[in-house]
C-alpha cells in the first residue's frame, strides 16, 4: 500500500509488475473480483496525476470508473 483513502480503501503498488502498475482496493465490493481495479498503468503514471491533480479522486474527475484488475483471478489462485 502506498496510500490509504480512507473506509478500508487503498491504493497499491503492484511489485510483481515491471511497471509498478497502481492498484485500487475497495473493501466493501459484493466479490472479491470486484475488490481489485487498476488506478494507473504505472508508479510513475500515479505520482504524475497525484502531482498534477488529475488522478480519479479530484473533484474534477467525478464519476471517473477504474478498469477492473484483469490479473485477480491469475494472480490469487493457490499455485499447482
Amino acid at each position: 500500500p502506498i496510500s490509504h483513502w480512507g473506509c478500508g480503501m487503498y491504493a497499491c503498488v503492484d511489485c510483481r509488475d515491471p511497471d509498478g502498475t497502481v492498484l485500487f482496493f475497495e473493501p466493501n465490493a459484493d466479490r472479491a473480483d470486484d475488490a481489485w481495479y487498476v488506478d494507473a498503468a504505472s508508479l510513475k503514471d500515479w505520482l504524475h496525476a497525484w502531482l498534477d491533480g488529475t488522478g480519479w479522486y479530484e473533484e474534477s474527475n467525478d464519476g471517473a470508473d477504474l478498469p477492473p484488475w484483469p490479473d485477480f483471478r491469475s494472480r490469487t489462485a493457490p499455485t499447482r
